[in-house]
């Protein structure tokens, strides 16, 4: 149908350049790139390997790939970008931006010069590709403030994770959020919340490195991903943050603070979530504890070890948890020293002896029982609207208990009652009676009184 010439025509005449390569790397054949746009002529190539024309790194790369492309059999499609620094001897007038490339790559059925080869055809997308990358910079950017957000955040973490377990360094994690920030919002308007934001994602940036990443998590709440760098080092960077902020003035003499959680990523054993829990109640300790302060949060727990890490921050009662009804004020005192006498039992636990702790364990437990159906009752007779909500929440964290006991008795292991205790300061304790029980402090408190975070 065609003549040879002809056929030798038309594949020059194809816009993308079309390689011959063999399994070793040698250029049998260069055709088409007739589009001057985008490539020059490779004629050159012809003859050459690929180790001669690209640096090591690069050039292992697509050695890798073409083998295999010749293991499947069936096109194998690669995206891969090329800079001047991968080209050996290329003048300095050589392309300053790396180039974008998809790789079409089919295995040939025949030999070419007794070796396995294949054809690829190498398209140029780098429009396409810096397009990509812009749209996905916009969804991984919160508009506000121009920080991450937290997509990127979770793209980015297990990314991390691996080199930290690849090279053995350390990494850190700070949580942050403003102290009474929806009071500022309150009195001073959405626009001076707006611009707190924005100010505080300022001054975090200038006092990180540019290896760190910060994050807007979520509403006024931040996170700062910090590789190469242990709990001291941390903490430091935290406190240097939160006097940065503390310094911040705003318009009508606005002062701004931050509570900061600081915890080392024990990156071999500890999940990025679980991390990042052990942060955030660092964080719940610096508010615990008086706001615009830095707190360190307790290491992980080895299950392997029969030592026990028990949470480092002590649940303090402070005049501001108070509800405004005398009895169930006195009985969330009474459970604040109830954690305590557990704090107390697990910091002296003996390996192989478990029953202090889970004598203490076991009075919280009942204390917590009686102060629901206390609570639910004053609540029922106060008409509260939200009643129904609240009472199958404590019935999910009485639930929740029970099942962790019951594995405790099974186990008699300090991993075991570590999780459960974890669980009764954390979640039945801390979060729920600090910040789930806010919701009915309006019944026995006047509004103005009503303190909010």
């Amino acid at each position: 149908m065609f003549s040879l010439a002809e056929l030798t025509e038309i594949l020059g005449a194809l816009p993308d350049p079309v390689f011959i390569l063999t399994r070793s790397g040698r250029y049998v054949a260069v055709l088409g790139g007739s589009d001057a746009r985008y490539y020059h002529d490779g004629s050159g190539l012809v003859g050459q390997r690929i180790s001669d024309v690209l640096v090591a790194e690069k050039a292992d790369w697509f050695l890798a790939e073409i083998a295999k492309a010749l293991q499947a059999g069936t096109l194998h499609v690669v995206e891969y970008g090329l800079a001047g620094s991968d080209v050996k001897g290329l003048s300095s007038d050589g392309p300053q931006q790396r180039i974008w490339f998809e790789g079409r790559v089919q295995a040939l059925a025949f030999r070419v010069d007794g070796e396995e080869a294949v054809v690829w055809v190498a398209s140029n997308i780098t429009e396409r590709h810096e397009l990509e990358q812009r749209l996905r910079a916009q969804s991984e950017t919160d508009a506000l403030t121009g920080l991450w957000n937290r997509r990127h955040f979770e793209k980015r973490a297990p990314l991390e994770h691996e080199r930290a377990q690849r090279h053995a360094y350390p990494v850190a994690i700070l949580i942050f959020d403003i102290d009474h920030f929806k009071s500022i919002n309150d009195s001073c308007g959405h626009e001076i919340g707006d611009q707190v934001l924005k100010q505080v994602a300022q001054t975090v940036k200038a006092c990180i490195r540019e290896s760190d990443l910060v994050t807007r998590w979520g509403g006024d709440e931040f996170t700062v991903l910090m590789p190469y760098a242990d709990a001291g080092h941390a903490a430091t960077a935290a406190e240097k943050i939160r006097q940065a902020i503390a310094s911040l003035a705003f318009s009508g003499g606005l002062k701004v603070s931050v509570s900061i959680g600081v915890a080392e990523w024990a990156t071999p054993h500890e999940s990025i979530g679980r991390a990042l829990s052990r942060a955030d109640e660092a964080l719940y300790g610096a508010k615990s504890e008086g706001r615009n302060r830095v707190v360190l949060a307790a290491p992980p727990r080895d299950a392997q070890d029969h030592a026990m890490t028990v949470r480092h921050a002590r649940l303090l009662w402070r005049r501001h948890f108070e509800s405004g009804h005398s009895q169930i004020d006195a009985q969330h005192r009474s459970l604040f020293e109830c954690v305590e006498a557990v704090q107390e039992a697990a910091a002296k636990l003996e390996p192989g002896n478990l029953a202090s702790v889970c004598a203490a364990i076991d009075r919280l437990i009942d204390d917590l029982h009686s102060h629901f159906r206390y609570e639910e009752e004053v609540l029922g007779e106060a008409d509260w609207p939200g009643l129904i909500a609240h009472r199958l929440e404590h019935t999910r964290l009485l639930s929740k208990a029970a099942r962790l006991r019951a594995e405790l008795t099974q186990a008699q292991s300090a991993a075991a009652a570590a999780e459960l205790i974890d669980f009764l300061i954390v979640d039945m304790v801390a979060n729920h009676m600090l910040r789930a029980d806010r919701a009915f402090h309006a019944l026995f408190r006047p509004a103005s009184e009503t303190r909010q975070d």
